[in-house]
């Protein structure tokens, strides 16, 4: 438990973090900067699916994320070229330049965060952990 709790603080403190360091520059959110680094890892076909999967979040939440996205302009939606039931999601100019700024604002917290620390090392253990937490939760009990 103390492993849990410590590690639950942490994530809560360093998102606190973090997002505060986008506020303060101008730049988005982080729920909505990691959006659109999902749209950007899957352009030009990213969609509402990809966005489930990689936030870990309901189809729903996803379908409201990328309206809301594209009510900010950030992102613009496109009729699917083959599948009449789902559309391609783009970043917009706008969607660009926020993750640019998003995403070196993000980059400059972490290396002060994180300065003397293996980080490859952290980010393949919390991987493995993930993977392992993902590959259990899929097997029926």
């Amino acid at each position: 438990m103390d492993f849990f709790d410590a590690l639950i603080r942490y994530e809560t403190n360093l998102w606190n973090h973090v997002d505060n360091r986008l506020k303060a520059a101008g730049a988005p959110s982080l729920a909505v900067l990691s959006s659109l680094r999902v749209i950007r890892r899957y352009a030009p076909s990213a969609r509402v699916q990809e966005l489930r999967q990689e936030l870990r979040i309901t189809v729903g939440a996803a379908s409201k994320l990328a309206d809301r996205l594209e009510q900010e302009g950030l992102a613009q939606r496109q009729p699917h070229p083959s599948d009449r039931r789902s559309s391609l999601i783009a970043l917009s100019p706008a969607g660009e330049r926020a993750l640019d700024l998003g995403v070196q604002v993000l980059q400059d917290a972490l290396d002060e965060h994180l300065a003397g620390e293996d980080t490859s090392a952290l980010a393949s253990a919390v991987q493995r952990l993930d993977e392992s937490l993902t590959v259990s939760a899929a097997v029926p009990q």
